[in-house]
């Protein structure tokens, strides 16, 4: 009976410890909207899933994102958001940044990166995205509806 337990014991120790190999974590803020991403402890090759929900703050609509990457230990392989590839450009000290994308009510956004482990230590990156949302055409509409009826009262008012 005891050795039933201490193999129980056992085995839930060794798949707890690889459960805890790799650290995730992720953050958005809704003031500047930029959600923040990272993996650390990472000991082999793989792919890290993060997901933006309208629970953290992030509203549908249409967005420019543009987004950043930096690793130590760990190469970049690939990284998509919404299942739409994105092409890393490596730039200076393991640091990389990707284009624009436009995104139309597709919140939650899921957002994964690939990666090989690289050098002797525990692999960690982080990243974060910038969402700047794009005026409908009817802001802009609006918009120039209100500067012809200031105008307009501009010209009544020096005509008098």
């Amino acid at each position: 009976m005891k050795l039933n337990h201490l193999v129980a014991a056992a085995v839930l120790a060794v798949s707890g410890a690889q459960a805890f190999a790799v650290t995730q974590g992720e953050s958005f803020n809704t003031a500047s909207s930029t959600y923040k991403f990272g993996a650390s402890e990472i000991d082999a090759n793989g792919t890290f899933t993060f997901t933006l929900d309208a629970t953290e703050g992030a509203m549908p609509g249409v967005y420019n994102i543009v987004g950043s990457l930096s690793a130590t230990n760990f190469s970049f392989t690939g990284v998509t958001l919404n299942s739409q590839s994105w092409t890393v450009n490596s730039v200076n000290n393991g640091k990389a940044s990707f284009g624009y994308i436009e995104l139309t009510s597709s919140i939650p956004l899921s957002l994964s990166v690939s990666g090989i482990k690289t050098g002797t230590g525990a692999g960690v990156f982080s990243g974060e995205l910038v969402m700047a949302p794009v005026p409908e055409p009817e802001t802009y509409a609006l918009m120039l509806a209100g500067l012809g009826a200031v105008g307009f009262v501009a010209w009544r008012r020096r005509s008098n």
